[in-house]
């Protein structure tokens, strides 16, 4: 189960990244089918595909969001500056008292708002 769920967000972030990569079928499929959990069945009758048809559309889209990966790396890159705006985050938190206020300040801007003191 936790499995299944982890490959649906890693799913579901490649297509964030990669959607435009898609036709506009396998975007449509793959969204249904994926991520709002619609049966094949229903991605078909809705496409006016085939039942077949949509799986293959499911499938050659998520084919080809796990290729843009493979071979551009865009959601790793960003899950890296993900770790690195956290532990500037955690530095920031430590340091604050030892760095001037204005340097703070502009410090504080480029941290995502959970990373900022409250």
């Amino acid at each position: 189960m936790k499995d299944q769920i982890e490959h649906r967000v890693m799913l579901s972030r490649l297509f964030d990244i990669y959607e435009p990569v898609l036709t506009e079928k396998q975007r449509e499929a793959f969204r249904l089918h994926v991520l709002e959990d619609w049966s094949l069945s229903e991605v078909a009758e809705r496409l006016e595909v085939t039942r077949q048809g949509a799986h293959d559309l499911v499938q050659r889209a998520r084919d080809r969001l796990l290729e843009m990966e493979e071979l551009l790396g865009f959601s790793a890159k960003d899950a890296e500056w993900g770790r690195h705006f956290r532990e500037l985050g955690r530095w920031y938190q430590r340091n604050m008292d030892k760095i001037s206020r204005e340097a703070a300040a502009e410090l504080a801007v480029l941290l995502p708002p959970e990373e900022r003191e409250g």
